[in-house]
């Protein structure tokens, strides 16, 4: 299978994964999506709040997770300031005043998505401690 082959591959496969920003559908087909202010970002916004790398999104066996990259301003997902979470299709993610809504309409991960979104622990967090 040729470099092309695979390319395609990958691109059929996560057809469905998309973010959406200010009526905008931008494909999510990379391993990592990076996002941030600086220009070698996959996905930049020119605002100043906005850390130069913000926040990343990481495709991992279908399913994705986004992580805040120690950024000033913080990362939110529905509301909620996260470091890293696992997102579901129609979840709303916030970098201070710019909205994105994350979708993912590849069936068969809808049906393995289903339920609430949640933060997720660091290894750490789970030595009997339990952060709320």
């Amino acid at each position: 299978m040729g470099e092309n082959d695979v390319l395609v591959e990958q691109i059929s496969s996560q057809q469905g994964v998309f973010l959406i920003v200010n009526r905008q559908m931008i494909p999510l087909i990379k391993e990592i999506t990076t996002i941030g202010r600086h220009l070698d970002n996959d996905i930049v916004f020119h605002e100043d709040f906005l850390s130069r790398h913000h926040a990343e999104i990481v495709s991992n066996d279908g399913r994705y997770i986004l992580h805040d990259k120690k950024s000033t301003s913080g990362t939110f997902v529905n509301g909620k300031r996260i470091d890293q979470c696992l997102l579901n299709s129609g979840d709303l993610i916030s970098f201070a005043n710019i909205n994105i809504m994350f979708v993912n309409n590849n069936a068969k991960i809808q049906v393995k998505a289903t339920g609430t979104t949640q933060s997720l622990h660091k290894p750490s967090d789970s030595l009997g401690t339990k952060n709320g």
